[in-house]
């Protein structure tokens, strides 16, 4: 129905109610009376659609039953989100009797604006606040609707460009879909799926494939999703291994809501278990969201020293005391009003948010803030029109390569009402380029999957960047990588000489991902190891600070294993004077086993050898096979 057609049709009605007496929930008799009382209670156990229908029968059989108009009001502005009903329901009121309620203004004006009449809901909050002994919170709400309509009016003349797509009905139901989460290959999809109706629903946990560009039909976590409990607002860890989630009022639980985490073995969920203080508390704990490295857990809650409402908390894990002590991230994310549903992409920089507290289009909306040079986090900027629209936009999933968003909205062509959408980000909006590694860690000789240890470094800083191992049952493993660096991959097992990979993402802005196939090979004799993080200038052979990381490794490496005794090799191209060549890639052998010595490996476990181009791993005929032939490689010689 049409606002004016609304509005056609109060203004008939005027005349009929102004000479019938007003009646309420005191005065009602009858048949409206039992409706009424049935439609209360209805309301009461959440059954709220059932509530409407008997409430408008109430009306029905007295037209003038001012309280029954007022319910049906409240009923579908808060909970079904059925605004022009609202709207008609509250304008019935002030017809009937204009002081019946105090803020019958106010209910006009956030029906108004979630019906995008920015104007109309302006002059109505303009028209309010001027009425006297006006509750606190209701004057903060209204002076915040107003920037509101300030922002939604502008914002609409402006319109992003913007093609959101259904993800099918692999994903989508009749039911809510919402905060998606993917792993950082996009290979599946976790969200929260709704079922029930009214304020009391269940909530779980579901997965999908992507297949080819499509997502698969979604299957429950059986493993995870209780009978008795909500499970929802989940965050899956880039590799696809650590689940977050939030579950309410479980007997193990610190607060109203707690976080939850759980680990995946092959195929297999392990039980969650809650993550305890200090990440939860006494309040309501909930929506986390992991970092890239897992080192860092962001989350909103509802605790002594907030901001007001709910804030953005976050919490850093150290090897030696577990999770720190949660810190509000401040004034510069967190204000008056609710701040949830976090998400920072793994470029470690950019944070994006829902907040129904920041100038937007109406309830919650998406915000993005980026960390400035000191850490801290900078000014929100609002996702824009028609990204966030009047209703409530919870969550959004950023891809690894920043180029897409996943979210939950209702469109023209939802299932449900809220349906899982992708779009493309605008660059105003998109993180750093961030790129991931994926690969298999397995044993030569016998294919089988090796459970390994990753450490993965900075090569200008020699700082750790992460670790993480590799899957025990497909020695599968995933890391996000953003770009601006050079990264050292170094892969460990006890009984195994390690596995060296170099990344290059110094000064790249895209690109594909990097897969890798990591034999790793026992300690024999005859083994060789290709030094793939060792580092000399072109036809120079002073060892460049870089090389220190590996260098580390190799010393490690040596200490675990005394009897180990290996010769290092350094070997070139076939370009130029082969006998240059001999002495270049003898001293560049010398270079390593003097660092080697200088850290107190003994000189007698080390020999060195330049070979040149006499033993070339590729072609010489390319570009790509030149430089695998300029190389520094360990061979173990004696065990």
């Amino acid at each position: 129905m049409k606002l004016n057609r609304i509005i056609f049709y109060i203004v008939f009605l005027m005349p009929a109610f102004t000479m019938a007496q007003v009646i309420t929930k005191e005065t009602v008799r009858g048949n409206a009376k039992e409706f009424y009382e049935r439609g209360d209670n209805s309301y009461a156990f959440g059954k709220l659609e059932q509530a409407d229908s008997l409430l408008r029968l109430a009306v029905q059989e007295k037209p003038t039953f001012i309280d029954a108009w007022l319910l049906i009001g409240q009923i579908n502005l808060e909970y079904l989100n059925q605004y022009e009903k609202a709207f008609q329901a509250y304008q019935t009121v002030k017809t009937l009797q204009a002081n019946y309620l105090s803020d019958v203004d106010f209910q006009l004006a956030k029906c108004h604006f979630n019906m995008s009449d920015y104007a109309q809901a302006k002059e109505l909050l303009n028209t309010y606040l001027q009425t006297p002994k006006i509750p606190a919170q209701n004057k903060i709400m209204a002076d915040k609707m107003l920037l509101d309509c300030g922002f939604a009016a502008e914002a609409i003349k402006h319109p992003l460009d913007f093609k959101p797509v259904n993800l099918g009905p692999g994903v989508n139901t009749s039911n809510d879909e919402s905060m998606p989460s993917l792993t950082a290959d996009e290979a599946y999809l976790y969200f929260t799926r709704h079922t029930g109706s009214g304020r009391y629903q269940d909530e779980d946990l579901y997965v999908s494939k992507n297949e080819h560009g499509i997502f698969s039909q979604a299957n429950p976590i059986s493993a995870i999703n209780t009978e008795n409990y909500v499970e929802g607002a989940q965050s899956i860890s880039p590799s696809g291994k650590y689940l977050f989630f939030t579950s309410a009022d479980r007997k193990d639980g610190e607060g109203r809501a707690d976080i939850y985490m759980t680990r995946k073995t092959g195929e297999t969920w392990e039980r969650a278990n809650n993550m305890g203080p200090p990440i939860n508390s006494p309040g309501w704990d909930a929506q986390p969201c992991i970092s890239s490295d897992g080192r860092t857990l962001y989350f909103a809650s509802v605790r002594a020293g907030g901001q007001g409402g709910s804030d953005i908390y976050v919490s850093h894990y150290e090897n030696k005391t577990g999770w720190s002590q949660p810190e509000n991230l401040g004034e510069s994310i967190n204000i008056m009003f609710d701040e949830m549903r976090s998400f920072i992409h793994p470029d470690g920089q950019t944070l994006y948010f829902s907040s129904n507290g920041w100038p937007g289009m109406g309830n919650f909306d998406i915000f993005m803030s980026r960390k400035q040079a000191d850490g801290t986090c900078g000014q929100p900027v609002n996702l824009g029109y028609p990204i966030n629209t009047a209703g409530d936009e919870l969550g959004i999933h950023i891809t690894t390569d920043g180029s897409r968003a996943y979210y939950a909205s209702e469109q023209k062509d939802s299932y449900g009402q809220k349906d899982l959408y992708s779009f493309e980000l605008s660059s105003d909006f998109r993180p750093s380029f961030t790129s991931y590694i994926r690969g298999n860690v397995f044993d030569d000789e016998s294919r089988e999957p090796v459970s390994a240890n990753i450490q993965i470094y900075d090569l200008e800083t020699g700082n750790l960047y992460t670790t993480l191992s590799s899957d025990k049952v497909n020695g599968t493993f995933l890391s996000t990588l953003p770009a601006g660096k050079d990264y050292a991959v170094e892969v460990l097992k006890d009984g195994y000489l390690f596995y060296s990979h170099n990344i290059s993402l110094k000064n790249v802005k895209g690109g594909k991902p990097f897969d890798v196939d990591i034999p790793l090979l026992k300690i024999k004799v005859g083994q060789v190891v290709v030094l793939n993080n060792i580092f000399f200038e072109p036809e120079k052979y002073e060892l460049k600070p870089e090389s220190k990381t590996e260098m580390g490794v190799m010393i490690k490496l040596l200490e675990k294993n005394p009897e180990l005794k290996i010769e290092i090799s350094g070997h070139t191209d076939n370009s130029g004077i082969e006998e240059k060549n001999k002495t270049l890639s003898q001293n560049r052998a010398k270079q390593v086993f003097e660092y080697l010595v200088s850290k107190g490996v003994e000189a007698s476990r080390i020999s060195y050898k330049g070979y040149a181009s006499s033993r070339p791993i590729a072609s010489n005929s390319t570009a790509e096979g030149k430089a695998k032939n300029r190389r520094t490689e360990f061979i173990v010689v004696a065990i």
